[in-house]
């Protein structure tokens, strides 16, 4: 059995297979850590993620520090700095004049929830880590309070 042995010593079928269990458990670290990108360097921003019609009092809920994750990825996409409420606004006949206007909706707001992170600024994009935010995107968050599908309303860099 020494002649299908490196030097008359190492089996090259466990060698490979060392190097393949080496690479896999390399791969999984890589693809499972957080981004260390969204924690390193950049600018830290503040983006508003509005959650349209909710029930009444859904942002009395969310308190501010805990992480934000990107739902459908799952990566780290910054903290909650605080949540507020504007009334649900829904378009609403006006048979008397013949138009529609924009009247509140009872026991329903639109929250927002104001997340800060440490983003890369480009001339194309606004990068946390490898997660791209941009106004008007839908984005799919989730914390410990609350989870769902929102819009960016609003992203400015703090001075």
């Amino acid at each position: 059995m020494r002649k299908y042995r490196l030097f008359g010593i190492i089996n090259p079928i466990d060698v490979l297979l060392v190097a393949g269990i080496v690479a896999l458990v390399w791969g999984l670290h890589i693809f499972s850590m957080p981004q260390q990108a969204a924690a390193e360097g950049g600018q830290i921003i503040h983006f508003t993620i509005e959650f349209p019609n909710r029930p009444e009092g859904f942002h009395k809920g969310i308190e501010p520090g805990p992480v934000v994750l990107d739902g459908v990825r799952g990566l780290h996409i910054g903290y909650v700095v605080r949540a507020f409420a504007e009334p649900a606004m829904e378009d609403a006949p006006d048979e008397d004049n013949a138009i529609f206007r924009r009247v509140p909706v009872e026991g329903r707001e639109s929250t927002h929830v104001v997340i800060e992170a440490r983003a890369n600024i480009t001339t194309y994009a606004t990068e946390i880590g490898q997660f791209h935010v941009r106004v008007n995107m839908p984005i799919f968050p989730r914390s410990r309070d609350f989870a769902g599908s929102g819009i960016v309303s609003r992203i400015e860099v703090v001075r």
